[in-house]
């Protein structure tokens, strides 16, 4: 009789260590889904990050190539504009208008009010 107690006894402990184990997997599931739930989140997060980086810097290099072609017109347009001030091109569209050049200045003078009060 002793051996069929025993056995009985190691059976209900078997039982016991199964239920237990099964509790102890249930236990474990949860915190390793939560590691891998937070890795997964923290890796989205560093793909996010990097993407935007990237294209932030494509922004970033288009503008300043816009940049560097505004400053390359801006000076064409500053020689253009010392061009047509200058004193020799003034006197050529002065001939093409078929003006004169005087050789005495006469200046009017103010001899009242311009408006009547």
């Amino acid at each position: 009789m002793r051996t069929y107690s025993r056995q009985t006894s190691d059976v209900s402990s078997l039982r016991q260590m199964k239920g237990l184990r099964s509790e102890l997997a249930g236990s474990v599931h949860m915190p390793l889904l939560g590691v891998l739930l937070a890795i997964f989140v923290i890796g989205g997060g560093y793909l996010y990050s990097v993407n935007r980086s990237a294209v932030m810097g494509y922004h970033l290099r288009t503008l300043e190539k816009e940049i560097s072609a505004l400053k390359q017109e801006n000076a064409e347009l500053k020689i253009s504009e010392a061009d047509l001030r200058s004193l020799y091109r003034i006197e050529a569209s002065g001939e093409e208008l078929h003006m004169q050049k005087l050789d005495t200045i006469t200046y009017l003078e103010e001899r009242g009010p311009v408006a009547l009060k």
